[in-house]
């Protein structure tokens, strides 16, 4: 046995799309929710990528880990900070500190690594045009050097997705994906053969990948969907899950068969997206909201010369320009890009307009340097605003657009909470296939709030709208020695850095969001345990520091009361 406990990142994957695939075509995936417990994981909302994956490696909420996105908004500029602003060490620097052996290879903004006494850390992917590792994303050091000697150079990409749009670039995708997951496959297995291991995880990013160009070529009522599409191609969504249930066989296999502790999981799920086009801002300023430079010409201006940069740069030399500066460049394009068209001196509202992360900020006066809403005006300006959103109306259907709208603060809590946008969107779906929210800085002269795909758009590519989407529920699994087989579950992401830490005999810390998963533990685990599975004395219950005290005792006590779960688990925003 080389691990204790195995954490396996499967980002975008679906539980839908594992359940119609079958335990035929992924029977890894299957004998392990038989054998244990699984979800359709509820994700922070709204469901992106960043604040997901930090909620689960910290525990806690992105109110106090303070990563919402790739950028930071100051005033009308972004920066791309990525994981550089989490005010919060991740669990895995918490368990070194006890002495634990912890490895986390890959997860999406984790740069710089953590430095562990005891263990491995190898940063992912920080910005959207990350390509390739160097030597700072290695901690120690010298495990770089091995890695590359023996593997080449750690890439983040199997294919360069600024070309998604090109001839054959498609269906050349499934092959490279399918050989990237079978060589970070063997970079596993050798970091898990290096040592043992009392929690080793690793993320995969291709499922993600795959959901987002793949959708319209496996999914025959996509709006998006290509005409003559080879069928290699139409089953490259199911191969590249195939190829990670496979994976996921090796790893398991490789940690400890049926002793590990096994952790599945995804930040969020995927489905398809719709050929129809929304942006918010021009929305806002049929509302009144939100006013517009009288020229336009120099926002488009900016995005067509971001987007050319994407499209005809070299990855590697891409990613140096992104780097140049500190990546002052690319952060000046991108705030121009996103708020260069908008006139605020005469805006109370306005919008990022991002297609994963749709939300709206006041133009508060003593906040914003153009500030236009004075505090005391900030709550009426925002029931307008919600008041505007839902107004809208789709012309293609005559439905709603926005399904519901919520303050930060309804979302989130902890003293980062700020660094949000003042205001969250659920979009509509309309047929089951989401909208696609673009700058309105970078639309045709003279175009409304809504238009659809052209045909030569509906492949998309990076920088673009994507045929496929994020969907706020995906996918967890756990299975082991502690593990009952007890089926499908509710969990919410911070759930699982909770559970696994009570399957590793760790109290959760005091500002953890999410709760220990009580009723996925097999009866002979938890504080009545005497022995350890090898028959020898159980290890005390160690503390995090800044643990909670009387984890078991609390739950038990409110199981015994239904209204009291209830009254918790709304304190702590599980249900409404």
């Amino acid at each position: 046995m080389t691990a204790r406990a195995l954490i396996v990142g499967l980002d975008g994957l679906d539980l839908g799309v594992v359940r119609a695939l079958g335990a035929a075509r992924l029977p890894t995936l299957h004998a392990l929710m038989r054998r244990g417990a699984f979800a359709a994981l509820e994700s922070v909302q709204p469901p992106a990528t960043l604040p997901n994956w930090t909620t689960f490696l910290t525990g806690v909420d992105p109110g106090v880990h303070g990563v919402f996105d790739f950028t930071t908004r100051r005033g009308y500029g972004v920066r791309f900070t990525a994981g550089t602003v989490r005010a919060a060490p991740t669990l895995f620097a918490r368990l070194d500190a006890l002495g634990l052996r912890c490895a986390c290879i890959g997860f999406p903004a984790t740069w710089p690594p953590e430095r562990l006494e005891r263990g491995i850390f190898v940063s992912g992917w920080d910005a959207p045009v990350a390509f390739e590792a160097d030597r700072s994303f290695v901690w120690p050091p010298a495990l770089y050097d091995a890695m590359r000697a023996r593997f080449g150079p750690p890439r983040f990409d199997a294919l360069d997705q600024a070309a998604a749009d090109r001839p054959g670039w498609l269906d050349a995708l499934p092959d490279a994906l399918v050989q990237q997951v079978a060589q970070k496959t063997e970079l596993a297995e050798w970091l898990l053969d290096a040592d043992r291991w009392d929690a080793f995880a690793f993320y995969f990013g291709e499922s993600d990948t795959a959901s987002h160009y793949l959708w319209s070529a496996h999914d025959p009522r996509s709006p998006r969907r290509p005409e003559g599409i080879a069928p290699a191609t139409q089953d490259g969504l199911a191969r590249v899950y195939a190829a990670l249930d496979e994976a996921v066989r090796r790893l398991v296999e490789r940690a400890g068969g049926d002793a590990v502790e096994v952790t599945l999981l995804s930040d969020h799920g995927s489905g398809g997206a719709s050929d129809r086009v929304v942006y918010l801002n021009r929305a806002l300023a049929d509302a009144g909201l939100l006013r517009f430079h009288r020229r336009g010409g120099r926002a488009r201006a900016v995005a067509a010369l971001k987007h050319r940069a994407l499209r005809h740069l070299p990855p590697r030399v891409r990613e140096r320009v992104f780097r140049l500066g500190g990546t002052a460049l690319p952060s000046w394009l991108e705030s121009q890009a996103r708020f260069g068209a908008i006139d605020m001196d005469r805006t109370a509202a306005f919008s990022e307009e991002l297609n994963y992360f749709p939300s709206v900020c006041l133009n508060l006066r003593g906040r914003e340097p153009r500030g236009t809403v004075a505090p005391a005006d900030a709550p009426a300006v925002l029931r307008d605003v919600e008041a505007a959103l839902r107004a809208l109306r789709d012309p293609f259907d005559g439905e709603p657009v926005v399904a519901d709208v919520w303050r930060r603060e309804e979302l989130f809590e902890g003293p980062l909470v700020e660094r949000a946008p003042d205001l969250f969107l659920e979009l509509r779906a309309p047929d089951g296939y989401t909208y696609n929210l673009m700058p309105s800085g970078g639309a045709p002269a003279g175009t409304g709030p809504f238009r659809k795909l052209g045909a030569e758009e509906c492949l998309g590519r990076k920088g673009r709208s994507l045929p496929g989407s994020h969907r706020p529920r995906g996918f967890f699994c756990a299975a082991g020695p502690r593990v009952a087989a007890v089926g499908e579950i509710d969990a919410h992401i911070a759930d699982v850095s909770a559970t696994l830490l009570e399957r590793l005999g760790v109290a959760p810390p005091t500002d953890a969001r999410g709760r220990v998963c009580f009723e996925l533990l097999a009866a002979a685990t938890g504080s009545d345990r005497a022995e350890d599975d090898d028959g020898g004395p159980r290890p005390a219950r160690a503390t995090l520091p800044g643990a909670r005290p009387g984890t078991e005792a609390s739950v038990a006590s409110a199981r015994a009361d239904e209204s009291r779960v209830e009254a918790r688990l709304r304190a702590l925003g599980y249900i409404d």
